[in-house]
């Protein structure tokens, strides 16, 4: 059974006060949770790092740390507004014990220098 709150007049009031900076906080975590859902979903090196982080289970604070870069610049990065130097995405991918390479790709020769391929 919910055990009823027990709200004060005066808590209630500065609730009241306190209301159009908690809309506009709401309106702000809803776009950077935008941001960063769409970050996530880059099919790129980064994307999926961001998804190893994400699935990770451990708390950015930890990450950044164990990884040496400021928790801020973490979620910036999870958020897509801010790019890494690839040492540091090196030591994201160690802390949650993920490893993410890249295939080479060969390029299509579609002429060769007399003329296009048959």
């Amino acid at each position: 059974m919910p055990q009823e709150v027990v709200v004060s007049p005066q808590l209630l009031e500065q609730l009241r006060r306190e209301r159009p900076l908690i809309e506009a906080e709401m309106v702000e975590l809803a776009e950077r949770h935008e941001r960063m859902v769409e970050a996530k979903a880059e099919e790129t090196y980064s994307g999926h790092l961001r998804r190893a982080i994400h699935c990770s289970g451990r708390l950015v604070r930890d990450i950044a740390s164990e990884a040496g870069v400021s928790a801020q610049t973490l979620c910036e990065f999870l958020e897509g507004t801010r790019t890494l130097r690839s040492d540091v995405l090196d030591r994201l991918a160690q802390a949650v014990h993920t490893k993410i390479s890249v295939e080479p790709r060969r390029p299509v020769r579609t002429t060769t220098d007399s003329g296009p391929l048959e």
